[in-house]
């Protein structure tokens, strides 16, 4: 069968690990940093970097860029120092291993992230074993995960879009962008929000819709 599964593609944050690591970084660290360089308490800073946060927004590249916001922030730090501090905090969901280990035998597994390999790398140390490509939207192509990304994806890995499928948690990067470019897709929410028969609350979910998808 000639468009039956062969790879899955997962995304990354909220999929196979938590905000966890993330939010230390962004809602902890930096703004003590900030703190001390601006003389300020720590509540003041969270609210002032996350306003500058929010006004760059998620579709501005800096956004995911942590050299980016030391620069604008004028803090003395080096990004490795800020992502290495908080690496033992990773947590990966339960259901993540158990789920790459029943998958890893019938399918090749990679990653499709819009994340900077920097942020990445930490973050699949315990899983990288299981994945054969790892793909960053910023890093590899300069842009945030859209329909393109899939397609250029597709080409590399050498298959058609329909014998990809992607597992992820945003809504507009993850489940509209794969599906738009061809692929076969499980939105992730875990908030429990939408129902539908692509959408799943646990990766847990996934094997029955594969099952279904490989018919």
């Amino acid at each position: 069968m000639e468009h039956k599964l062969k790879i899955i593609s997962f995304d990354v944050d909220g999929t196979l690990v938590d905000s966890g690591y993330n939010d230390l970084i962004w809602f902890k660290e930096i703004p003590e940093l900030v703190a001390k360089k601006k003389k300020i308490n720590f509540e003041q800073s969270v609210k002032y970097v996350t306003d500058e946060y929010t006004k760059l927004g998620e579709y501005n590249l800096n956004w995911y860029d942590i050299s980016y916001w030391i620069t604008y922030f004028g803090i003395k730090v080096s990004p490795e120092k800020i992502l290495e501090k908080y690496e033992s905090k990773i947590n990966i969901f339960p259901e993540v291993i158990p789920l790459l280990e029943k998958l890893r035998n019938k399918f090749i597994l990679v990653i499709t992230t819009a994340m900077p390999r920097e942020f990445l790398k930490p973050k699949i140390k315990k899983l990288e074993k299981y994945f054969k490509f790892s793909f960053s939207a910023l890093s590899d192509f300069k842009k945030l995960k859209n329909a393109e990304i899939y397609s250029k994806i597709s080409k590399i890995l050498n298959l058609c879009p329909e014998q990809i499928l992607h597992i992820g948690d945003h809504w507009e990067f993850d489940y509209l962008a794969a599906r738009k470019a061809g692929m076969n897709v499980i939105y992730l929410d875990r908030s429990k929000t939408k129902k539908g028969k692509l959408i799943i609350h646990n990766l847990g979910e996934v094997t029955k819709i594969i099952d279904n998808i490989n018919q």
